[in-house]
């Protein structure tokens, strides 16, 4: 269905302007003060009203009538990574980048806000608009959700563009569809002395290989082949010089999963392997776990009747399940929700130097969010609730 025109053609042109706006102005965790500003001021210009939450960034706004309410939710937060799209429109701000696609999903957002607005006198119920703050560093739902942003929602709805799909075409599934998260930081403690003379210390080096190579056995020995579960150390820092054994070496990676179960026992064998095999060294370990949102785990019946909403105007495939987290999980724990991958095929992945959503996929993305509302809003005034899964 590329191709097509699916919301008007001034609303499809200011998208793609304020979408180029935010690309240039990335903003980190909790610094999101002028992406807040300038989501206030286009809901402000629309008519919809704000909703006034205990949070230091981020914007929730409301419209509708009397009825049930549905949320929809955009995260709006940036990369710690140098642009090298070369684009026009490129970041404005050094080592910040919209690397992940988060000014695609305001825009996406308030697109959405501005179609839904034309029509809130027949809308049957209240459309909820949560743009999020905090989600690249996995705080911001739980922050969101603890200032009461879901209090009397009965079902969400999110997307996170995709550019390995074509603009036009959405990938929704039931149930997982996301990995958790839990990240580490360890720090080997030895005893550093001359490397000519290493029987006078003990090697932190040599330890901390052996442990980064014993924990991949979690996956290969612990971890049934038929689960999913991915172990990587992406930073390894020690040592000064070549002739010096430090005293100190520390590794940091992430754990991601898609089983309650494989997750727990994950991290009873990383503490086990870390702290044995340091000992075994005769070292010692302290880790510093920080545990990430839960799988995305998208409910049946909200998502089957997005699915059909979607379908009369957008091709729709089977969603090819992630090792990429999203909190977007963590407000699935507290109502049935359904996160869609959106196709915003580029010039690169999610979170590359030169990534960049493309804009085309802005209407597909914002008609999205309209038809999902209405469906669901519809579907609430027709049941009395959907089950949790």
């Amino acid at each position: 269905m590329n191709g097509q025109t699916v919301v008007p053609p001034e609303l499809n042109k200011h998208m793609i302007r304020i979408f180029k706006e935010f690309h240039e102005h990335p903003e980190l965790c909790h610094q999101e003060s002028w992406t807040t500003k300038r989501i206030k001021a286009e809901l402000t210009r629309i008519g919809i009203p704000l909703l006034d939450f205990p949070i230091k960034s981020g914007v929730v706004a409301e419209l509708g009538t009397d009825g049930p309410i549905i949320a929809l939710r955009a995260d709006i937060d940036a990369l710690p990574l140098q642009e090298e799209s070369g684009l026009p429109y490129q970041s404005k701000i050094a080592g910040v980048a919209h690397a992940c696609g988060h000014d695609f999903h305001i825009t996406a957002l308030l697109g959405a806000a501005k179609l839904l607005k034309t029509q809130e006198s027949q809308l049957k119920g209240r459309i909820r608009f949560i743009f999020e703050p905090g989600e690249e560093r996995h705080v911001g739902a739980v922050e969101m959700i603890a200032a009461g942003v879901l209090k009397n929602v009965k079902a969400i709805s999110g997307i996170h563009n995709m550019p390995t799909l074509p603009v036009g075409t959405v990938g929704i599934k039931t149930g997982k569809l996301m990995a958790s998260n839990d990240n580490f930081d360890v720090t080997i403690t030895g005893v550093g002395s001359h490397a000519a003379m290493p029987q006078t210390g003990r090697d932190p080096i040599v330890a901390t290989a052996s442990i980064i190579m014993l924990l991949q056995t979690i996956v290969s020995r612990n971890i049934s082949p038929s689960d999913r579960l991915v172990l990587t150390v992406g930073q390894i820092r020690g040592g000064h010089t070549n002739n010096v054994i430090p005293e100190t070496v520390g590794f940091k990676g992430t754990i991601r999963a898609f089983s309650a179960t494989d997750r727990k026992l994950a991290k009873k064998r990383f503490y086990e392997i870390v702290n044995q095999t340091a000992a075994a060294y005769d070292q010692s370990a302290a880790i510093s776990w920080d545990q990430g949102p839960a799988p995305v785990d998208n409910n049946e019946d909200v998502t089957d009747i997005i699915q059909h909403a979607a379908e009369t105007f957008m091709d729709v495939v089977p969603a090819i399940p992630s090792n990429a987290d999203d909190d977007f999980a963590t407000y699935e724990e507290y109502v049935p929700g359904c996160y869609a991958f959106m196709g915003s095929q580029g010039q690169s992945n999610l979170h590359h130097p030169d990534m960049i959503a493309n804009p085309d996929g802005l209407q597909y993305a914002a008609k999205y969010h309209e038809q999902a509302a209405l469906a669901l809003l519809n579907a609430l005034n027709h049941h009395e609730s959907f089950e949790r899964d």
